[in-house]
């Protein structure tokens, strides 16, 4: 089978980093605007913090767009994870897919993200916590590994 990559985005996520993007070009114009009418040494050093912001900003824009599943020939790997991001189809025996939709004001972030939990033939339990995202994306992730996995197809919450 061809590699596929589906990219795991969180609605807030996105949100977020255009609102800060665009926060950061906003200023950007307004830094080159003041350079242009006055070339103080305030102004130059707002500048050149302004475009070290622009880069931050690119780098985080492309780190967050980077996240989500590689579905190798034999294998899957989540990106957004330092380690245990890697496992091979024939080792999967079971998915089970979690998402928290209940109202409530005391919930952490962390007991709203969304969970594929993955049983290994080594009988070990993985659980990879993929962030706040829609319940589309958890499916269609799921449906992916148990079709490349060749286990049955499990919807989410169930």
């Amino acid at each position: 089978m061809k590699d596929k990559f589906i990219r795991i985005l969180s609605p807030i996520q996105i949100i977020i980093v255009l609102i800060l993007d665009v926060a950061v070009i906003g200023y950007g114009i307004f830094a080159i605007k003041k350079l242009v009418q006055n070339t103080r040494s305030a102004v130059v050093f707002f500048a050149v913090c302004v475009a070290v912001a622009l880069v931050v900003a690119v780098l985080v824009t492309k780190e967050i767009f980077s996240h989500g599943v590689i579905f190798h020939d034999d294998e899957l790997e989540f990106t957004g994870l330092d380690n245990d991001n890697t496992f091979a189809y024939d080792d999967i025996i079971s998915i089970k897919t979690e998402k928290d939709e209940k109202p409530s004001f005391v919930k952490n972030f962390i007991d709203r993200q969304s969970k594929i939990i993955i049983t290994l033939k080594d009988e070990r339990v993985e659980t990879i916590y993929i962030g706040i995202t829609t319940k589309n994306t958890l499916q269609i992730v799921s449906d992916e590994i148990c079709k490349r996995a060749n286990i049955e197809a499990v919807k989410v919450n169930e």
